[in-house]
């Protein structure tokens, strides 16, 4: 499934594998001129591919090297001459995809992306008339930047926002430094945030905000538990209720247990050089 919106100058594409009307764990892919953030999953390459014609496509940022974010570079690079730009420490990833070690959950939902020759991303990105900055934002992966669109108020996030609450945590992620570079973040002129999951969220500096609120506050709860004396499993049901859905059909590569042991176990954040 793709499925193409405009955002003013932004063209918004909603995509995923589906199966009847459900579309599992659709992401955000986003245009604006003849450049791309972000490629999508492999496994919708057939209709991205469609969703394309009429378009003129000159470089696509990769916000980090994941394969749902990196999936449809191949393609624009081998059909489009597309140059593609991602963050140094992704490079090795997009040249060679087997790097990822996909489990098998994310190759039925997203695909292993085809290799690609990527480049590392300029501090500025011309798309359009727009000029984007590019800001390294690790947590969700050390690797990790986002786009800001200083005039235009413009943060496009990758898999740094992803919604003002959440339970769930990837294994690799770390909460102190997701923390931290939102609130770095917080600090820029954002009116919009684009996010790959969520897509185009408006009041996005109340968004930040109201996110950093949320996981302060989460943090202090789990550290006082946890200074009582509470077993991490125990936080868990206590403070974010039993696992679901999720942690199964990932194997506990993501869980509400990851959100607990990773406040505990890195509540000093690395630096964000």
């Amino acid at each position: 499934m793709v499925h193409v919106k405009q955002y003013g100058p932004v063209a918004v594409y909603r995509m995923g594998r589906s199966i009847g009307r459900l579309v599992l764990y659709p992401v955000h892919a986003f245009m604006i001129g003849d450049a791309m953030i972000d490629t999508g999953p492999r496994c919708v390459r057939d209709e991205f591919r469609a969703a394309l014609n009429g378009t003129t496509i000159r470089v696509a940022v990769n916000t980090h090297h994941h394969e749902d974010h990196t999936g449809n570079n191949g393609l624009l690079q081998r059909e489009r001459g597309a140059r593609i730009y991602a963050p140094p420490g992704a490079l090795p990833y997009l040249a060679n995809p087997r790097l990822l070690r996909l489990r098998p959950y994310q190759r039925v939902v997203w695909g292993r992306p085809d290799p690609s020759n990527g480049e590392p991303v300029p501090a500025v990105v011309t798309m359009g008339r727009h000029a984007l900055n590019a800001i390294h934002a690790p947590g969700h992966s050390h690797h990790h930047i986002c786009l800001h669109e200083p005039r235009e108020g413009w943060l496009f996030t990758g898999d740094l926002f992803c919604g003002r609450i959440f339970k769930y945590l990837r294994l690799d992620e770390n909460y102190s430094l997701i923390l931290s570079t939102l609130k770095i973040l917080s600090e820029l002129e954002c009116k919009t945030i684009f996010c790959s999951l969520k897509g185009v969220v408006e009041g996005g500096g109340d968004a930040l905000r109201s996110k950093i609120r949320f996981m302060e506050d989460l943090r202090g709860r789990v550290l006082d538990l946890h200074e009582r004396g509470a077993s991490p499993r125990a936080i868990t049901r206590r403070l974010l209720g039993g696992e679901g859905f999720m942690t199964t059909v990932t194997g506990g590569h993501y869980s509400k247990l990851n959100t607990v042991l990773s406040i505990i176990h890195n509540t000093e954040p690395e630096a964000l050089a």
